[in-house]
């Protein structure tokens, strides 16, 4: 037995330096390709024009194929990790069993669990021989073999290709995604589609058509849109965020929102938002952003009094809420600039105001529900602005990525490309000056460097910030390589969809629907725009938010342009919607993984995290209804307060609680009535509109400044009302 677990230990080690070596490698390749793209010295990284990027497909096989296998290979090395102790237990659980169909299955699923890490070895090799197939056949499967045809060779890779990329999927992020990919395949086959009936009816394909749309024709697995923009624009922003957590930039960020946290009344209940507002716009998932944030906020949230589900809900809400954030939304700006093709500016102006309204909505619904139940934190500090000279060398890669994108208007692969030089050599400036120098605290550069590092030794400063270095391409590397395989399933489900002719019937079946009159709002744009709601929930599935995203606007945004609704707001629409699908039942993903941290009661917490976040589902349909919130004018300066009156007045009503005492239900139905005719009184008459906000705004600071506050500060007092009545 100590033999095999020797050889199990000598397996794990060289695995994980195989996991650290091909990690390394797929950060460098993309850094490296953006180079090549650009040109020259890298800050000279203007391309010809914005919105435009070479898209190389033989790029784009070489990091499929070097991202499923590095995904493979990391999932192996970290079951070999864990694999001891499930031994150990499946040994004990066989000596206590008897023979029952149950226990049967219990050896079962354990036998599974010490053979699945090898079937993931294996399953990374044959990711890169399919990978050399591809490559080196490239020329042939792109051009001849459209015309010539394709060998059974060449169809049985696309099908192993197809299969890769859904069982990734589902090893990464459920079995939810992978089973939409499956259903695809299913519908396009011959054997399905003839039988079906009405828009859903279609002549099918065989699985040689099948292998050949979703990859090995060079396109499904390698979309141009979802491979192309994923290999390049997201991957180096997922790439920059591995980069700067092993910098300690996310660390950084934690402490600020603690230390805001400990100087708010409300407490550290704010550092979810804060914390995920920042971090959740470059990760790019919801879900890991919950998971990441939420394993140290919600633990300190619940320490200040705040129940079970109220504390999932918060991290869960900001965490979805963190990919709507300008400039970099999640990675889901670019997609959106390169899919309407406008410039990214253009993107980036549009969600300002929604993303505005989004957040002080949330801050504001937590802050009440603080209040409301007297969960007032009682430790308050004055704030420690030495805390942020700490990190005050972070400021230049966030500068320089600010200043590449908005006013140089470089792509996106060339900006984060920058980006990461930049974030390098502030690094070694920042810990040369600490450590080698003396200028700062011995604190700060053992807490950098390592303490096996003293602050007068050059050599091992530099060993130890290259090492840091190379730990963030690693981390980067790692970080990407799950979300190769959900773009490249997406990219199957779309081309296949497209290939059957559903996304078109579907959109002239719903453009249908627009001559429909319904309160006289663009005809019967009300149905479409409530179908399209529901259609980017369920698709959304609490996918990372470039896939979502990209489903969404393949399958969703069509028919609503068609009815005459401007681009940008159009995807900005069904954007949204799918990022919230990340708190709706029944998949919430983000509110299921911080009911689990928490402890919750997974339902409670969906409704806790709907009543926080819903004005995110009705600011979708005001910068609809005032188009100005996303197309700046001057009609902005008046739509803007308006609509956040608004959902201020929706805030009040859902929470029940107007900052001084709760409400009946009356009270909140004419909060409801008058933010409405705030958010949508511009389609009778802009003056109705005026005038509910002013009521909103009167109403609340009469609450405040006539009535008062009387509330409990004490979070353990008996007197203070239980979560549960919160209806």
């Amino acid at each position: 037995m100590s033999e095999t677990y020797s050889e199990r230990g000598r397996l794990e080690s060289a695995l994980g330096w195989l996991v650290y070596a091909l990690g390394v490698f797929l950060t460098g390749y993309t850094v490296v390709y953006a180079v090549s793209l650009v040109g020259g010295w890298p800050l000279s990284g203007l391309v010809p024009e914005p919105g435009w990027v070479k898209r190389d497909a033989r790029y784009m096989i070489l990091f499929f194929g070097i991202g499923i296998a590095l995904y493979y290979l990391d999932y192996a090395h970290r079951t070999f990790r864990n694999e001891s102790a499930d031994v150990g237990f499946a040994a004990a659980e066989s000596s206590t069993t008897g023979g029952s169909i149950g226990d049967g299955l219990k050896r079962v699923r354990q036998t599974w669990k010490r053979v699945d890490p090898y079937v993931a070895l294996a399953l990374a090799v044959v990711a890169l021989l399919t990978m050399y197939h591809v490559y080196t056949n490239f020329t042939r499967l792109d051009e001849d073999a459209y015309i010539l045809g394709y060998t059974t060779t060449d169809h049985l890779v696309g099908v192993v290709l197809i299969a890769l990329a859904i069982d990734t999927t589902r090893r990464a992020f459920g079995t939810v995604i992978a089973a939409v990919a499956v259903a695809a395949i299913a519908y396009a086959h011959a054997a399905v589609g003839p039988r079906l009936f009405g828009v859903f009816q279609h002549s099918g394909q065989s699985w040689e058509q099948i292998a050949e749309n979703g990859a090995i024709g060079i396109s499904g697995v390698y979309h141009e849109t979802l491979m192309g923009i994923g290999s390049t624009w997201v991957a180096i922003f997922i790439m920059f965020a591995g980069i700067a957590k092993a910098f300690g930039l996310m660390e950084f960020v934690r402490e600020i929102g603690t230390e805001l946290g400990t100087s708010l009344r409300t407490g550290v209940v704010q550092i979810a938002v804060i914390s995920s507002m920042i971090m959740g716009s470059i990760t790019g998932s919801a879900a890991a952003n919950t998971a990441t944030t939420g394993s140290f906020t919600i633990p300190m949230i619940k320490d200040q009094g705040v129940s079970d589900d109220i504390a999932a809900s918060i991290e869960a809400v900001a965490s979805a809420g963190g990919q709507m954030l300008p400039p970099v939304m999640g990675v889901a700006a670019f997609l959106m600039a390169d899919i309407v093709q406008v410039p990214y500016l253009d993107i980036v102006r549009a969600g300002i105001i929604p993303a505005a309204l989004f957040y002080f909505s949330v801050c504001l619904a937590v802050h009440f529900t603080i209040l409301k139940f007297g969960w007032i934190s009682n430790d308050l500090s004055s704030f420690r602005w030495r805390l942020l000279l700490k990190g005050s060398h972070f400021v230049v890669p966030m500068v320089v990525l600010l200043y590449t994108l908005v006013y140089l208007r470089y792509t996106p692969l060339s900006a984060g490309m920058n980006t990461i030089f930049a974030i390098v050599g502030v690094m070694f400036v920042r810990n040369f000056v600490v450590g080698v120098v003396g200028i700062g605290s011995d604190e700060v550069t053992a807490e950098v460097l390592g303490r096996e590092v003293r602050g007068d030794d050059v050599l091992g400063n530099l060993v130890a910030t290259s090492k840091q270095t190379v730990d963030g391409f690693k981390q980067g590397g790692i970080d990407m390589a799950p979300l190769v395989g959900v773009l490249a399933a997406m990219g199957v489900i779309v081309k296949l969809l497209e290939g059957t002719g559903l996304t078109a019937r579907v959109a002239t079946s719903i453009v249908s629907l627009g001559d429909v009159s319904v309160l006289g709002f663009g005809g019967g744009l009300v149905i479409v725009l409530v179908l399209a709601m529901i259609a980017s929930i369920l698709f959304g599935l609490g996918m990372p938010t470039p896939a979502a995203y990209i489903l969404v606007a393949i399958l969703v945004a069509k028919p609503i342009t068609e009815l005459g609704t401007p681009p940008i707001a159009t995807h900005m629409f069904v954007f949204y919607f799918a990022m919230l699908s990340a708190i709706t039942p029944p998949v919430a993903i983000s509110v299921a993984i911080g009911s689990r941290i928490a402890g919750a009661n997974f339902l409670d917490s969906c409704k806790q995290a709907l009543r926080l976040g819903a004005p995110g589902f009705v600011i979708p349909y005001a910068f609809i209804a005032n188009e100005s919130l996303i197309y700046w004018s001057w009609e902005t300066l008046v739509a803007f307060p308006v609509v956040l009156a608004g959902t201020v007045g929706l805030i009040v009503a859902t929470i029940g609680f107007d900052g001084a005492r709760e409400l009946s239900a009356p009270a909140r139905g004419l909060y409801i009535a008058a933010t409405f005719c705030a958010m949508f009184g511009s389609i009778v008459h802009v003056a109705v509109q005026i005038a509910a906000a002013v009521v909103i705004v009167g109403v609340l600071a009469h609450a405040r400044y006539v009535v008062g506050y009387d509330l409990p500060t004490d979070p353990e007092a008996e007197s203070r009302p239980d979560a549960s009545t919160l209806d």
